[in-house]
């Protein structure tokens, strides 16, 4: 018998990237989840992001974090609540890089597993990018809507 995982085959995640057996780069997952910043912390060398358990789910992978932020490996999405995500470096002694990330500036999100992360939401908006990077302007070329109830 053949086992199938949809999910995973139409956009894979951080945890096929793990495994390095699916996707061997970031730019080979499909999936992202659009963000944005809602906060800085200063004095605690942090950002505060407004996509949360709701948008991603709360699993883990072996990279650690709950999520990534699309082109910015040396930040750590470690900590989320229902509708928040806490970043910061990856490095205890680096100084939070705000003046990249200004309020309400959207950044992309990529999710530890894209089939729970994918049921989070109704629709999925498709772009044409074979670049492996996103952008909040790139022309939607499809709406796709999840078979849901199963």
């Amino acid at each position: 018998q053949i086992e199938v995982h949809p999910g995973n085959y139409v956009f894979y995640d951080r945890q096929q990237l793990w495994t390095g057996g699916s996707c061997s780069t970031e730019k080979q997952i499909a999936v992202r989840v659009l963000s944005r910043v809602i906060s800085h912390y200063p004095d605690r060398n942090v950002m505060l992001l407004d996509a949360g358990a709701l948008a991603l789910t709360k699993d883990s992978s072996p990279q650690g974090g709950v999520c990534s932020i699309e082109g910015h490996p040396k930040l750590e999405c470690y900590k989320m609540s229902q509708e928040v995500i806490m970043v910061r470096p990856k490095e205890a002694k680096t100084k939070f890089p705000f003046q990249v990330f200004p309020l309400e500036k959207e950044v992309f999100l990529v999710p530890n597993h894209s089939c729970l992360a994918a049921a989070c939401f109704d629709r999925y908006f498709v772009v044409d990018n074979d670049t492996g990077t996103f952008d909040a302007n790139e022309e939607i070329i499809e709406e796709w809507f999840p078979y849901k109830g199963w």
